[in-house]
């Protein structure tokens, strides 16, 4: 009877251990931290760097690319705060959308060079990635930024990949390996992608 008990909530805490499992927290900021950098320069549609665009990361589910390279998605009616599948010339794709935050001014905050300052247009909050639709430990992902913080067609949004930009392992609380590929003076990078009218297949 003993046994039997044992085993049984130790099955239960097998469960809830996976379960509390079920998530990522990644970061692109590297602030104080030697070697590595700050993401910064998001830009609008017209190339100025702005606070306040919405961003997110896309995840390729089941392999290793995008769909029209993440250059022309088609509207989305997710919006830019709702997570889901995206598509491309009227048909689905495995590139699924998950929403972050807002760019900010990182002005404050120093890179692991002690030298090199953010500035406008950043991206410091980290971002929580729910390991579910396929979504899974060493997916490639890219960052997207909305111009208008809209995806109707017609709107602009800009797309930033890099090799080092694959999801950690299941469970992880924070990486930041990331900001390797930030360090020193970013570029302006532009939003000019335009979300199209679907095309039906």
């Amino acid at each position: 009877m003993n046994s039997f008990k044992l085993i049984t909530l130790t099955g239960c805490f097998l469960l809830l251990t996976a379960a509390s499992k079920a998530a990522s927290t990644i970061s692109f900021d590297g602030s104080f931290q030697v070697g590595k950098g700050l993401l910064t320069n998001l830009a609008n549609a017209s190339g100025t760097v702005t606070n306040g665009m919405k961003w997110g990361i896309i995840v390729s589910t089941t392999d290793t690319s995008f769909s029209g390279s993440g250059l022309s998605y088609d509207a989305y009616a997710g919006g830019t705060s709702t997570a889901g599948f995206l598509s491309y010339g009227g048909s689905s794709t495995d590139d699924y959308f998950i929403p972050g935050t807002t760019t900010v001014d990182s002005s404050g905050l120093t890179e692991g060079d002690f030298v090199t300052t953010g500035g406008n247009g950043g991206i410091v909050d980290p971002l929580t990635v729910p390991y579910l639709l396929g979504v899974n430990q060493g997916d490639p992902f890219m960052i997207v930024w909305f111009s208008s913080n809209t995806s109707a067609a017609g709107d602009k949004y800009g797309v930033l990949p890099d090799v080092t930009f694959s999801l950690p392992a299941d469970g992880t609380l924070l990486d930041d390996s990331y900001a390797t590929a930030f360090v020193g003076t970013d570029p302006v990078r532009t939003a000019s992608n335009t979300f199209q009218n679907p095309t039906l297949a």
